[in-house]
């Protein structure tokens, strides 16, 4: 697209050269590169591994599902610098070879495309351009033929902020392996998928023609299994309750921790009599997935529990991608795709990333998921998978206990500090050590009920221990709020600086007056009087907060504080001579001398402020 782009005005072939016939054929390398550049700009990242699927065993026929953690850190690090809090994670699972990969595409093209685009042409003009074969090293790769192309679970490396209904959502893409590939044991097919639902917010499930029984049956079997574990998280601490593992739940109870947002997205639907009339096709998903989900017979309540497991469960109805698409040579160009299919998918787009937002939260306890505990989540979750068989519910619940425990902890700690910053942050001058204790206290028990109220779940022994934790780390932030309290000490009488300047500027003019005028002068002397009054009032004040200071603080604070006060002084008052030297100069007085040892003084003073501090400390 990008190389159509700049043909009109770049040459693509380097010009032929008399001294070098070899570059005739040769693509120009500057092209190339700004090819490159303009690409990265709409494409920022690239898919990355995130869980992958490992052989065991000497025979190298077992399987188990492993983090890739390297990949994990660059993802979470790249959501926290995007700065935004809510995470919107869109999940797209199904059956090998469904065409899920290549539908993440087009969802990656509609992220990138210019909001302004979308809005003017409409959500069909993703569908404008070149091949998406040009423009796979960025994308997510498919392939047209039946081999398969994705194993484990990928995340696309950057996210997308994306403004949804007047909020700022972090959209993160996850595409996993087909569900009961042939090639994979069923225990991890089923681990596959139980991990997208566990880390998605909206899962999409990628189905074939049309909603079978089968594939409720399966989804049923998935949502029993995750909600008999959230539901044991609560009674974990409870010895009497550690045998219900295996009970089935009935539909009543599902709804007490639902999932988040399901949609089958059902592919090649031929039932569409105009597959380009959008409102009438919707009326036909509408009608289909209410017969779908209406009970003619005993499915032993498999219905109820799926629509109950969810806090909405809809459908859209795609028609056939034309057959074009279909062949094993295809490379993507989506001028070849049929238009009712281009129509619907637009309008599926539209709604997924403009209309709707369904943020991340805590599967357990409902509170929204922050981005640093994405992280754990994957890694506590995968844990729990690793061996591709699926796990007793404890096991989940032990896995969600550490993740809800370990973002309690970074909410308690950071309510601690945001509260300590209000009074002794960076920006903060010196409070008295007894106020700031104060405020301690009353931080460590804002930070307590914090993590009390969060951690509401799993064993009463493991929440003590963090919460022991807590505790220690808030008392090694409040060590650093206190140091950094005591070094703002020499600052506490920096403010009155100005105001000896001026009582010594005062008491020099005073006594430079008893030699030149104040024995002949009444003028001289009333002046003089009245000097003597004001650099007297002065030293009063300042010599009232010192000895402030000194009942509250002590001898040490006291002496800094002095040491300070002077240093402030002398540099202002070698400041305001500087310029009154220069001033002297513009009216041709000349004679002043040039203070060329000030630095020698600003050194003295140093020097004095750590021999007092010696001397305190040898006291």
């Amino acid at each position: 697209r990008l190389l159509q782009r700049q043909s009109p005005r770049v040459c693509l072939v380097s010009p032929m050269s008399d001294t070098n016939q070899d570059n005739k054929t040769k693509p120009d390398e500057k092209l190339q590169n700004h090819v490159k550049e303009e690409k990265a700009k709409r494409y920022p990242g690239k898919p990355l591994q995130v869980v992958a699927v490992e052989d065991t065993g000497e025979d190298k026929k077992g399987r188990k599902v492993v983090v890739v953690e390297e990949n994990l850190e660059q993802i979470v690090k790249n959501v926290e610098a995007t700065g935004v809090q809510k995470l919107y994670i869109v999940s797209l699972v199904g059956a090998m070879r469904t065409g899920k990969s290549f539908m993440l595409d087009l969802f990656l093209r509609y992220l990138t495309e210019p909001q302004e685009n979308i809005e003017k042409e409409g959500p069909h003009c993703i569908f404008k351009g070149t091949k998406l074969e040009e423009e796979k090293e960025s994308q997510f790769y498919w392939r047209a033929s039946y081999q398969r192309t994705t194993t484990g679970i990928w995340f696309y490396s950057t996210p997308f902020v994306r403004k949804i209904k007047g909020q700022d959502v972090c959209v993160l893409l996850m595409d996993t392996q087909g569900l009961f590939d042939p090639m994979s044991p069923p225990e991890i097919n089923k681990a596959i998928f139980g991990l997208s639902v566990l880390l998605s917010s909206y899962q999409i499930l990628n189905v074939q023609n049309r909603i079978q029984e089968d594939t409720l049956q399966q989804l049923d079997y998935f949502t029993q299994f995750a909600h008999s574990a959230i539901t044991l998280l609560k009674d974990t601490h409870k010895p009497e309750q550690g045998e219900e593992d295996d009970k089935e739940m009935d539909a009543d109870d599902l709804g007490i921790h639902k999932f988040q947002r399901l949609q089958f997205l059902v592919r090649d639907w031929i039932n569409y009599e105009d597959p380009e009339n959008v409102e009438e096709n919707l009326k036909v998903t509408k009608s289909v997935l209410a017969d779908t989900f209406k009970q003619t017979f005993n499915d032993s309540g498999q219905r109820d529990r799926i629509t109950n497991s969810f806090d909405k469960v809809d459908a859209l109805f795609l028609p056939h991608i034309g057959l074009k698409a279909c062949r094993p040579n295809w490379k993507g160009d989506l001028n070849e795709v049929d238009p009712g299919f281009v129509k619907m998918c637009g309008y599926f787009l539209k709604q997924v990333f403009d209309e709707t937002v369904v943020i991340k939260r805590d599967i357990v306890q409902g509170t929204e998921m922050e981005p640093k505990t994405l992280g754990y989540a994957v890694k506590s979750f995968a844990e729990v998978f690793k061996d591709g068989k699926l796990p007793k519910a404890i096991s989940l619940v032990e896995a969600m206990t550490k993740a809800t425990t370990l973002d309690a902890k970074d909410k308690a700690l950071l309510k601690y500090r945001s509260m300590m910053d209000t009074k002794a942050g960076p920006n903060s001058t010196y409070i008295p050590q007894k106020e700031l204790e104060a405020v301690s206290v009353n931080a460590l028990e804002q930070a307590r009920l914090t993590f009390k109220k969060i951690a509401a779940f799993g064993e009463e022994k493991q929440r003590r221990e963090a919460l022991d934790a807590v505790f220690k780390s808030i008392g090694e932030e409040f060590e650093r709020y206190k140091e950094a309290n005591k070094n703002r000490v020499d600052k506490i009488l920096a403010g009155y600086a100005t105001l000896c300047v001026i009582a010594l500027f005062a008491f020099l003019v005073d006594m430079l007056s008893d030699y030149t005028c104040d024995w002949w002068s009444e003028t001289c002397r009333t002046g003089s009087t009245l000097l003597k009054y004001l650099y007297t009032l002065m030293a009063m004040v300042v010599g009232g907060q010192v000895f402030l200071l000194y009942q509250g603080e002590g001898q040490f604070v006291v002496i800094k504080a002095l040491s300070g006060l002077f240093a402030e002084t002398s540099t202002q008052a070698l400041n305001y001579y500087d310029k009154l030297r220069e001033k002297a100069k513009d009216v041709g007085v000349e004679g002043l001398p040039d203070l060329k040892e000030r630095r020698g003084g600003e050194s003295k003073e140093k020097s004095m402020s750590a021999s007092m501090a010696h001397l305190l400390s040898k006291d």
